[in-house]
């Protein structure tokens, strides 16, 4: 899924555990209910997905460079920094 257009795609209940989803156009997807464990969302575009919760991006790999509403960045600083954070190599 490297870059791809998944814009307002319907991705509720969706098994993309560890998903590369690098640079990946995810604006208004509706993620509900989808695994995103160990996904990488290295420069996703996420904002104004639909029902996208903190629960579901504390699973992922790395978010870092990711584009999120304030709300949700909010969160994830507060709670999940290193998943904003260049991963280590």
């Amino acid at each position: 899924f490297l870059g791809a257009n998944l814009e307002r795609a319907s991705l509720a209940g969706a098994n993309l555990e560890r998903a590369d989803l690098w640079g990946a156009n995810l604006v208004a997807a509706n993620l509900s209910e989808a695994n995103l464990k160990d996904a990488v969302l290295w420069k996703a575009k996420l904002v104004s997905t639909l029902h996208l919760t903190v629960e579901q991006l504390s699973q992922v790999k790395t978010m870092y460079r990711a584009e999120l509403d304030e709300e949700l960045r909010r969160q994830l600083e507060n709670n999940y920094l290193h998943l904003l954070q260049e991963p280590k190599r």
